[in-house]
């Protein structure tokens, strides 16, 4: 049997978890909490395997009462719930300790699949949670002109290394001056890959340069 305990200040989801729980046969409530103060203190009482902790609640939040609890207890699975997935609270969440992030919105045969899956030692992550942290990832792995190269790609737009140099130091925005002194050219030079620039995207002038290529960098793809 799963023992859960349930953290969460507004009682109306609390009794709908409790409620949803019951109908299984190897899960059991046996705990609820209002907030982090509280949800220490029934822990000691109720040892759960699973706790389910809401982050935003009154006299301490779930992101410290997950640091709290997992300090005397790493073994215990402790899952995040919040209304909307923030990049912030996530990662926070994560290096606290948690075992998972899900979206109160989640379906209630998820949830009951993602308490199982954690307490088998899963990491559980909602769509949305799970999208964020890969674009962190992303983004990290990944430097600027590498991010630039494979979406342009994605748009058939393929650049030199030399044109991507200086199209990332344009979105710095750099003068030509300052471009050829990084990349070792006279401003002819520069001033001749620019007009390439401008030729290859149909664009007219600089500006347009610039914010057509920031578009690209910032699009989800």
């Amino acid at each position: 049997m799963i023992k859960v305990m349930l953290v969460e200040d507004q009682r109306l989801f609390s009794e709908g978890v409790e409620a949803l729980i019951s109908n299984t046969d190897d899960i059991q409530v046996v705990g609820v909490a209002a907030n982090g103060e509280e949800a220490i203190k029934t822990f000691k009482q109720c040892l759960p395997d699973v706790v389910l902790m809401d982050i935003h609640m009154p006299h301490l939040d779930g992101i410290k009462a997950t640091v709290r609890i997992k300090e005397n207890h790493p073994d215990t699975k402790i899952i995040l719930l919040t209304t909307y997935a923030d990049e912030d609270l996530i990662i926070t969440g994560i290096n606290a300790g948690a075992d998972g992030f899900l979206l109160k919105s989640l379906r209630a045969a998820s949830l009951i699949r993602c308490i199982r899956d954690v307490y088998a030692d899963e990491i559980v992550l909602s769509g949305a949670a799970a999208r964020i942290l890969a674009e962190k990832i992303r983004n990290q792995t990944y430097s600027k002109k590498q991010i630039l190269d494979r979406k342009l790609q994605n748009r058939n737009y393929v650049l030199s290394k030399r044109e991507l140099d200086i199209a990332c130091l344009l979105m710095d925005h750099h003068t030509n001056k300052q471009i050829a002194e990084k990349l070792y050219l006279s401003e002819g030079t520069i001033k001749n890959y620019i007009s390439e620039l401008y030729h290859k995207f149909n664009i007219p002038n600089r500006k347009n340069l610039i914010n057509y290529l920031n578009k690209v960098l910032n699009k989800k793809n």
